[in-house]
């Protein structure tokens, strides 16, 4: 039986990924092709890392140059509203996967990101008005179902007595509140820190900021860099870490944290987009308030530590749910009731 063409509209290459929706994709990515014929349409190497200009804006422009390409599919796929938007204009079926409740562009690094809020609206309601399959991975909105990260590795989980150190994972921008992460991490005990470095593991505007600040707290050889690293370096580095450590002021829901708890690796994070489904306090982790204080961040790494083994446990079982397999088959199945072969 001739399979269903699927075309992805994707960013950047799942082969060069990092931070939430290139790893979403790639975790997908096996099951995929084994249902599907899958065509990737993304961004060539050239166009990536243009300093200037925002990565949306120069996919869209890329995008309606492949206009055509796109009309050659039975179905687009896309985790990128840029990408489902620029889908929407066309007569090809497609599937969005929305990545939360907010506006993407509430987390630009470019500071005029702001005043295009409006226009990223406009692009989600078109979306909504024209898709014909829709998931997100947020807070569930009406009428929209409910899409589990996906998790896929082989990455081996290492026993509790071989794990040091703390990470954070993700773009080092201001929304995601590393600078606090840092303060709270320089306020615990010295034999915490001596036996525990803190691992940031990204990169953005906010690096050399961090970097000063770190020095400031004089605790700048405890704090590690580790730049931008591929999805599997990022999850062989979770995988050998005692706690991972989010502070956000806004998510949908990290890809992160779902690979920290697949490894048995707790979280702490910040109780915003739809984390307080997966993470309960005193038992993977801890949820803390926005405004948390730092004394209560102190405490939960403290309690965590204390009774690791639990905790460690406790976060391996309750990532069962991302389990790529499980995610990937009730979305191939909504596809093919949806989608007919052309």
């Amino acid at each position: 039986m001739t399979k269903l063409k699927l075309g992805i509209v994707n960013s950047t290459s799942i082969k060069n990924s990092y931070g939430g929706i290139s790893p979403f994709m790639k975790n997908l990515d096996p099951f995929l092709r084994e249902a599907f014929d899958v065509t990737y349409i993304v961004l060539p190497d050239s166009l990536n890392n243009i300093r200037f200009v925002p990565q949306r804006l120069v996919y869209i422009i890329y995008l309606l140059f492949k206009k055509n390409k796109l009309k050659k599919f039975d179905a687009i796929l896309s985790h990128v509203p840029e990408g489902s938007y620029i889908v929407s204009h066309s007569t090809t079926p497609f599937i969005h996967i929305f990545h939360g409740n907010f506006n993407p562009m509430s987390q630009s690094r470019f500071w005029y990101g702001k005043y295009f809020q409006s226009v990223f609206e406009k692009m989600e309601r078109r979306i909504i008005n024209k898709a014909t399959l829709m998931y997100t991975v947020g807070n569930e909105r009406q009428g929209i179902p409910k899409i589990f990260n996906p998790i896929y590795h082989a990455t081996e989980i290492k026993s509790c007595e071989s794990r040091s150190g703390f990470i954070f994972s993700g773009r080092l921008e201001k929304i995601k509140n590393i600078d606090k992460i840092i303060t709270v991490y320089s306020k615990l005990n010295a034999a915490i820190q001596e036996a525990n470095p803190l691992y940031i593991a990204g990169m953005g505007s906010q690096e050399s900021l961090l970097k000063e600040l770190a020095s400031n707290l004089q605790i700048k050889g405890k704090v590690i860099f580790l730049g931008s690293l591929s999805n599997e370096a990022l999850i062989e580095a979770d995988s050998s870490k005692k706690i991972l450590l989010m502070a956000s002021s806004q998510e949908g829901f990290p890809m992160a944290i779902a690979e920290a708890l697949s490894l048995g690796v707790p979280v702490i994070s910040t109780d915003t987009g739809d984390i307080s489904r997966f993470l309960v306090s005193n038992y993977n982790g801890f949820l803390l308030p926005i405004a948390f204080s730092e004394d209560d961040y102190v405490k939960s790494i403290q309690t965590i530590l204390n009774d690791y083994e639990r905790f460690s446990k406790n976060a391996l079982d309750s990532s069962q749910v991302f389990k790529a397999e499980r995610v990937s088959q009730d979305l191939i199945n909504d596809i093919n009731q949806a989608i007919p072969k052309k």
